[in-house]
């Protein structure tokens, strides 16, 4: 026997704002992700790979996870040296090293509480050959979570593309009555990073409060886990009561206002059921302390168990009573879209020169970007991507606009 290490499984993290303007898909030979994302794994990870004889590695274009094992058969391939743990999973913390990565992304400037992305083969998407660890993108009839419409930047496939919003608003019907608010971004569907990957990212203090509609009624706590087994809230602090229950105060004027403790609970995914007198309420977020690992972008976690077929990356040999790799090893891909903006020229006096008529993306590279002025054609300058300069609809409130300003010498 000779043990060696294999790939177990590689994520791959690509940015439209990188590509090189040409046909096809092509980036930069000097493309390195790695300078503008740090991914680690988790403490508890660290643990687990350990004891697996598993070892991480960053790359030019993500990361890498390689496992010890062992050649078993030319038909069989390579078992894991050590026997995996069916309910493992595999945490990897996401941290921003550039500071305008959110300026040439295609992400919301406005979220209602504090999210990160969310990315792992449970919740993973098939387009064509590619294994994407984000989710799909929605098919045009289907909103993003909580809303009825959708907004500027979201993106869409319709007929085999790709769309993104290029207006205030727009309804979730008829797109050929409201083609002229989409702008196709894409000739073919891309799951593109989106906001179904966005997750509540929840510290280890959570405050219930809200108005005392039924004094003295009992409310109770229910922790599941990403197994959808629930966990043990333990106790108040100083006291033998239980965090799962709660009564609410008896005078009406009393705000219901209780907090939980999550100190002693594992990061991870959760979901908490809030049993009240109006129903069930459940909220889906993940548990990570702020302190630990303060400015948290994204998190990755790959389950063993649990995942559909296409996005598993090892299989038990119920035969062999070992563990198989697949072979090749499991690719997984996560692809940003880069921000669309108007481009909005001016001169010294900051009067108007030129405005683009639509929305251009955000590029690294030279765009070549050129107008007609006077019958000659002019080369114009692309945009830096800080700052970018949002415009907010005054009825509605909602993102009208994002420009990129240029001013010409």
């Amino acid at each position: 026997m000779q043990a060696v290490y294999r790939k177990l499984l590689e994520a791959e993290i690509r940015h439209d704002y990188f590509q090189l303007p040409v046909p096809g898909t092509h980036y930069p030979e000097d493309y390195n992700i790695t300078d503008y994302i740090s991914v680690n794994p988790s403490v508890e990870t660290l643990k687990l790979m350990r004891d697996h004889k598993m070892i991480f590695k960053t790359t030019a274009t993500g990361f890498t996870v390689y496992v010890q094992a062992e050649f078993i058969s030319t038909a069989i391939g390579y078992a894991t040296l050590v026997d995996v743990d069916p309910g493992l999973s595999l945490s990897f913390y996401w941290s921003l090293l550039d500071h305008r990565f959110v300026n040439y992304t295609n992400q919301r400037l406005r979220e209602n509480e504090e999210n990160i992305y969310y990315f792992s083969n449970r919740t993973a998407s098939q387009q064509g050959g590619t294994r994407y660890l984000n989710q799909a993108i929605p098919a045009f009839g289907v909103t993003y979570p909580g809303e009825i419409a959708y907004h500027l930047g979201d993106i869409v496939s319709q007929g085999g593309q790709t769309f993104e919003m290029t207006d205030i608003e727009s309804p979730a019907i008829n797109f050929p009555a409201n083609a002229a608010k989409w702008q196709s971004i894409n000739a073919v569907v891309i799951n593109y990073v989106n906001p179904f990957d966005r997750l509540p990212w929840q510290s280890v203090y959570y405050r219930h409060k809200r108005p005392n509609s039924s004094p003295g009624e009992f409310i109770t706590y229910t922790m599941l886990n990403a197994e959808g087994i629930a966990v043990d809230l333990g106790f108040i602090t100083g006291t033998n009561l239980p965090q799962s229950d709660y009564r609410a105060p008896l005078n009406a004027g009393d705000d219901v206002d209780n907090t939980l403790s999550f100190a002693h609970i594992k990061p991870g995914r959760y979901t908490l059921q809030i049993t009240e007198g109006g129903g069930i309420t459940a909220l889906s977020f993940y548990l990570l302390n702020t302190t630990i690992q303060p400015g948290l972008f994204a998190v990755s976690e790959f389950f063993v168990s649990g995942a559909a077929a296409p996005f598993q990356f090892v299989t038990k040999n119920a035969a062999l009573k070992r563990w198989i790799l697949d072979d090749p090893a499991k690719n997984f891909l996560v692809r940003f879209r880069n921000r669309l903006t108007r481009w909005k020229y001016l001169r010294q006096d900051q009067s108007l020169f030129h405005q683009s008529p639509t929305p251009r993306p955000l590029t690294q590279a030279f765009s070549n970007y050129t107008i007609i002025v006077g019958g000659n054609t002019i080369n114009l300058p692309d945009p830096s991507v800080d700052p970018i300069i949002p415009e907010i609809d005054v009825p509605t409130n909602l993102l009208k606009n994002i420009y990129s300003q240029i001013f010409l010498s």
